[in-house]
């Protein structure tokens, strides 16, 4: 976009404060660079990412850290295994770092969501894993960014010798200051061309030997380092230039390190940089209050509440606006100072930050249409250099927006035509508002010249608009009216300010009849506007109540709900233990009478536990339908659902946008979403009594006479899941005694089977012999 658009329309200043929301210098760059998107499929992808990273920020906004640094230098110079320095290989390994953190908690993230980021991911899949580079620059490289001590063996020992000669050298020092004393003029040890010295009094400065390396400015001092040090330092300083030569030696071999993966290296920081991007324009979007325009494919664009970012929160007005090139274009009319370039530049914001992948400041559920160029002409071209006047400069560029302009285009011009002789100003305003209409330009027009009320009047394409002016106190109120064209009202604001009776009637009498007759129309229309506005502010305030009326309703009925089911929960529950506890005292009756006596029957105990069991479903029939909190928006034919109504359960048959086709018992209906509630599926009584029967029929013996061992057994462990499923604590297996082999295999089976605490053989009241009983775990 051309660097004087973005002054004209303040986006300069705008995309200036977004830097400062920005988490590395990449971002800044590319705020300072950002381009104008015209193709459409770019932008909705830019605004697919824009959403993901908004949705992730939401949730987990402190989550990710996203500072890094820019190394693709550093990359060019290890390609050309020019030497790294060891803030370039810090940089490196911290976004190396950056990259593993941020990956591996996207990942975890995605799984959290269940959700995948499709976007974003598609950026993180390109981002290599630098896992044995981060390791071997961990090595080297340490938190503040200088080699460690420990980078190789031979630098560990340089350094370790260093430290002994310094000691060695701290000793010897502090023994030579105890011991003179008297000779120093300052008991301290300091440092003159990298040496360690002493403070030396002038007429002792040779009871040291050694070297003199300096004195003080005003002669009392002497900096002298002693000859018993002087072999050290020299040492110390033979060592550190291998210290020196050492680092050398290790920054080149990173560097050859850092020139293999150069080229995963550069693809991962650009993939990063888009993300950080993403990331930091969502920062500043969020911060400031922006909102995601919808985007789409046509040439309109209506705005909710939108506003100039530029201008303070306690004076901003905000407006509605629609605008389109069917028959919404607009030209705004009215006195200076009233507004009207401010509306212009907002507009013009809006669309440019949309197509530049950035939020707007406006209401949820604003609308930008697509277009492939903004065409603006706002305020004084004039250039001496050129010596065009204002108007030849005006009109330059109208001719020059005139040959590039198309169906696609946003045109937005500003006192059209100004600078010139207002009759031909306005006639020739309306031939280039023809000739825009022409080529189906969206136009956004202001304009002085009463003549264009007139023409906005009769046309279908342009509509007049206006900004409100308050004549009772002078002074604008910036409110934003369609359909009414604005007056200038010069004659009443002089009378207002106190210019005399006489001198207003008499200008009054030169206005001509069709001004007089155009004043008077636009006195009622305002009226009329002023009327409608005050009448729609009461509607849409008693809508509001009755919204609120209506959620404060729906909440209380889900808190009936909620607790009418806690209710029947509990007693459900209540009850089903009780039942429970019954059938295992008859159980126990049923195998304390068993030992004893073999007149009660398996099938007459199961036909009371049957009737126990029936109390039990009919209970669970009865339960009342669970209300699930889950949005409506993902109601699936063949769900069932809550029709609030009628309070009754009915099943989706088909869907059709809002409306559900539902089956409610024989009757078939319209509904809408918000008419009703999820709620569970209910489980199919006879699917129900199905499987308790299935459990609850089994009895506490099972006969296996007439079997081979394989089969007895499958049945046997067959047997013994459903006992495991009732919760019987022994059962009788009946095999017959025979040659005795069955009843050793069941045995051998039983005693490796986990759930068996014990088994024997039966009494003679159990069966004897052919029977074996069986404890269960």
């Amino acid at each position: 976009m051309q660097t004087s658009i973005k002054k004209k329309i303040n986006l300069d200043l705008i995309l200036d404060d977004a830097e400062n929301y920005c988490f590395s210098d990449l971002s800044v760059n590319r705020f300072k660079n950002i381009e104008y998107v015209n193709s459409f499929k770019d932008l909705i992808l830019l605004h697919k990412e824009n959403e993901e990273v908004e949705e992730l920020w939401i949730k987990h906004k402190d989550t990710f850290k996203l500072k890094i640094y820019d190394y693709f230098e550093s990359l060019k110079k290890a390609k050309k295994e020019s030497l790294l320095y060891e803030k370039e290989l810090f940089y490196i390994l911290f976004n190396l770092l950056t990259y593993r953190r941020f990956k591996n908690k996207f990942e975890e993230i995605k799984r959290l969501d269940n959700k995948e980021y499709y976007h974003l991911s598609n950026y993180v899949s390109n981002i290599a894993n630098f896992d044995f580079l981060i390791d071997y620059l961990n090595k080297i490289i340490d938190e503040d960014g200088y080699i460690r001590p420990t980078a190789s063996e031979e630098l560990k020992n340089i350094k370790d010798n260093i430290k002994k000669l310094q000691l060695k050298s701290d000793k010897l020092l502090k023994d030579i200051i105890k011991s003179n004393i008297n000779k120093l003029s300052e008991a301290i040890v300091t440092k003159r061309n990298d040496r360690d010295v002493i403070l030396v009094k002038p007429e002792y400065k040779n009871d040291f030997g050694g070297i003199i390396h300096d004195q003080s400015a005003s002669g009392n001092t002497f900096y002298v380092e002693p000859k018993e040090n002087v072999i050290i330092n020299n040492e110390i300083s033979i060592l550190k230039r291998k210290e020196k030569e050492e680092i050398q030696k290790i920054l080149k071999e990173a560097t050859k390190e850092i020139g293999i993966y150069a080229n995963d290296l550069n693809i991962s920081l650009k993939n990063f940089a888009n993300i950080e991007f993403i990331f930091s324009k969502i920062n500043f979007s969020v911060s400031k209050g922006f909102i995601k325009p919808l985007v789409e494919d046509k040439q309109k664009i209506f705005l909710k509440n939108t506003y100039n970012p530029l201008i303070p929160k306690d004076e901003v007005v905000k407006n509605n606006v629609i605008l389109d090139n069917k028959e919404n274009s607009l030209i705004i009319t009215g006195p200076n100072t009233g507004g009207k370039t401010v509306i212009l530049k907002t507009v013009s914001l809006c669309v440019a930050l949309t197509h530049l992948g950035l939020y707007i400041p406006a209401d949820i559920g604003s609308k930008i249409g697509y277009y492939e160029n903004i065409f603006i002409d706002i305020g004084d071209n004039q250039s001496i250099e050129n010596n065009l006047s204002t108007f030849s400069s005006h009109m330059t560029n109208i001719i020059d927006i005139l040959n590039k302009v198309n169906n696609k285009s946003l045109v937005l011009l500003d006192e059209l035509c100004s600078g010139t002789d207002p009759s031909e100003g306005a006639v020739l305003s309306m031939a280039l508002l023809n000739k825009f209409k022409e080529k189906e330009a969206t136009v956004l027009c202001t304009t002085h010249y009463p003549e264009i009320k007139d023409y906005c009047f009769k046309s279908n394409y342009y509509k007049n608009s206006s900004l409100e002016f308050d004549f009772e106190n002078l002074k604008p109120t910036y409110k934003f009216i369609i359909g009414l064209p604005g007056k200038s009202n010069a004659i009443n604001i002089s009378y207002k300010l106190g210019l005399s009776q006489d001198i207003v009637s008499q200008a009054s009498i030169y206005l001509n009849k069709t001004e007089k007759e155009n004043s008077i129309l636009i006195d009622q229309l305002a009226e009329n506007i002023k009327e409608y506005d005050s009448k729609i502010n009461k509607i849409n305030s008693k809508l509001k109540k009755v919204e609120e009326i209506k959620e404060s309703l729906k909440e209380n009925l889900l808190n009936f709900y909620k607790y009418r089911d806690s209710l029947y929960e509990k007693t459900y529950q209540d009850l089903n233990y009780e039942i429970e506890n019954r059938k295992a005292d008859i159980l126990n009756i049923y195998k304390n009478f068993k030992t004893k006596s073999e007149s009660i029957k398996q099938h007459e105990i199961n036909e009371i536990i049957d009737e126990v069991n029936s109390y039990k479903l009919r209970t669970e029939s009865n339960k009342f339908n669970k209300v699930l909190e889950k949005d409506t928006t993902d109601i699936k034919v063949g769900d069932d659902v809550l029709v609030i109504r009628y309070n009754q359960r009915a099943s989706v048959l088909a869907i059709k946008d809002n409306i559900l086709n539902i089956k409610l018992g024989s009757l078939k209906l319209l509904v809408k979403r918000d008419e009703v509630k999820y709620i569970e599926k209910e489980l199919n009584i006879r699917e129900q009594k199905f499987i308790k029967n299935n459990i609850s029929n089994v009895s506490l013996d099972i006969n296996v006479i007439g079997k081979n061992t394989e089969e007895a057994i499958a049945e046997i462990e067959n047997y013994i899941d459903k006992v495991l499923l009732i919760g019987y604590d022994s059962f009788s297996i009946i095999h017959g005694v025979g040659a005795g082999i069955l009843k050793r295999n069941i045995a051998e089976y039983l005693k490796k089977n986990r759930f068996v605490y014990s088994y024997r053989s039966g009494n003679q009241a159990e069966g004897g012999l052919g029977v074996t009983i069986v404890e269960m775990k």
